[in-house]
């Protein structure tokens, strides 16, 4: 056993749980590494609680920290020391003393037993836990949330880039406006991040008087992201209130690597902003982007029903003028995303994607037709090669219809929500046994020779069909298409 390979026990240990492979770790050295690198693999700190004090002081160990791979930073426990300094009541000062208490422990171990000192205030904190970071040398995923928290006195730049070293590879970063310019320097930013996931809040809506955030965008946010333009492959904007971006798309320059693009779009009015800012940054970026990820969201707005014609009337303005000639992929899954503004977006880059994702709402079978009408100027053997499709109806005429629109289609994934013989709309006459049964029959009588699918997948996302009905129903159309190599449920 001593003598295999040390790749091949770092293939068996993929098949093994978590929770079995630590109880491995005192098999042999490997099993010992393999263990501690799937223990120490991730690590987060948010909470001040007894998990949190043996992960950091575990990390002192340079032979533990190396182990570190992802790291995720959430400091709520700030904001408990920030309010101990406004002298707030004893009985909320439990977990900020904890606090102290384990950051003056800390320091009385790395032996500096000539700088003692307090940790009162969230600078202290800070550096304490700075210590911490910089000794993990590994690090290739960065996730950091810094908002609900006022503006520290002491920059907290290093907060942000004490961990950064040339394999860090993606940044998470959750943050408000209020803390961009102290955040965000230019001493800040590594020049290795291939992947950038961006959420803009605001913390204080009434400090829009205060704060200039048009001036916030163009001056520091636009030059962080464009300090990345030689290793910035991904790019994910999620905005998390309606607010006018276009000042910070018109700031940014073309990214040369950037291939793929996430878009959180607020439902509520102003979107992102006036749709020249967006229009103009996809038009920089065309040559480049090969996949658009494009998500509608509502965490907070002025209303609690949003107005989808003034989406879609949003989008088509943005979309107009904007040609993506090697985009491939196009993926909207968000139920808050209105057909129109899909169908929209479709119109737009259906001439040259070959995937497509369209889930979060239900389709019906009219639906499904008009999206497909939007890959008719193509040959019908240059249309979409992967298609996820959900939620659906599943019927016979379906899947009479993605065969004769998509011959070449070789991945094929449907979230299926009920299923009937004839149209979505179903007998409540007829139970869910009888619907299939009659599904089965007339699937029995189809042959789609000429359909090239070679990947079924069925996700049935209603009881009573996943469970007791969700194998013979892959087989059944499994079995009408010749060319699948394999059907998964």
């Amino acid at each position: 056993m001593y003598h295999l390979p040390h790749e091949i026990w770092l293939n068996v240990a993929q098949f093994i749980p978590a929770s079995v492979l630590e109880r491995l770790i005192s098999v042999n050295s490997t099993f010992y590494d393999i263990a501690m690198d799937c223990r120490y693999r991730q690590m987060s700190f948010a909470f001040l609680d007894n998990r949190m004090l043996r992960n950091v002081t575990r990390l002192k160990d340079p032979v533990v920290a190396k182990r570190v791979r992802v790291l995720h930073v959430y400091p709520i426990f700030l904001k408990q020391v920030l309010d101990r300094e406004r002298n707030l009541p004893l009985t909320r000062r439990s977990l900020c003393l904890r606090l102290t208490a384990f950051a003056n422990h800390f320091i009385d171990q790395k032996g500096r037993r000539a700088k003692h000192r307090k940790l009162k205030t969230a600078e202290d904190v800070v550096q304490a836990l700075l210590e911490v970071f910089a000794g993990l040398p590994n690090i290739t995923d960065y996730h950091i949330m810094w908002c609900g928290l006022q503006p520290i006195s002491e920059s907290p730049v290093p907060f942000l880039a004490t961990v950064f070293r040339s394999n860090l590879r993606k940044l998470a970063l959750d943050i408000s406006l209020e803390n961009v310019v102290k955040l965000l320097a230019p001493c800040s930013a590594p020049h290795s991040i291939e992947e950038l996931d961006l959420v803009i809040r605001v913390d204080h809506p009434s400090s829009i008087a205060t704060i200039n955030h048009t001036s916030v965008m163009i001056n520091h946010l636009a030059p962080a992201i464009g300090r990345l333009r030689h290793s910035l492959r991904r790019f994910a904007l999620q905005a998390w209130e309606p607010l006018d971006f276009s000042p910070l798309f018109h700031a940014l320059d073309r990214l040369p690597l950037l291939s793929h693009l996430t878009l959180a779009i607020p439902v509520e009015a102003p979107h992102l902003g006036h749709s020249s800012g967006l229009a103009a940054f996809l038009s920089r970026q065309s040559l480049t982007l090969r996949s658009l990820a494009l998500r509608a969201t509502q965490y907070s707005g002025p209303g609690l029903t949003p107005d989808p014609a003034a989406l879609t009337a949003w989008l088509a303005r943005v979309l107009v003028d904007v040609n993506i000639p090697h985009l491939r992929t196009l993926d909207i899954s968000s139920g808050l995303f209105p057909l129109p503004a899909a169908l929209a977006a479709l119109v737009q880059f259906g001439g040259s994607i070959s995937s497509l994702v369209l889930t979060g709402c239900y389709h019906t079978h009219a639906d499904i037709e008009a999206v497909l009408a939007a890959f008719r100027r193509r040959p019908r053997a240059e249309r979409l090669e992967c298609l996820r499709l959900g939620s659906v109806v599943l019927t016979p005429s379906l899947l009479d219809l993605l065969a004769c629109e998509l011959p070449n289609m070789t991945r094929l994934e449907l979230l299926v929500r009920d299923v009937a013989v004839q149209s979505e709309e179903l007998d409540e006459c007829i139970p869910a046994g009888g619907q299939l049964e009659s599904f089965f029959f007339e699937m029995d009588k189809r042959r789609y020779l000429q359909w090239h699918l070679r990947q079924l997948k069925i996700l049935l996302t209603s009881f009573p069909y996943r469970f007791q009905y969700g194998p013979h129903l892959e087989q059944s159309i499994a079995n009408c298409v010749p060319s699948i190599q394999r059907g998964t449920s």
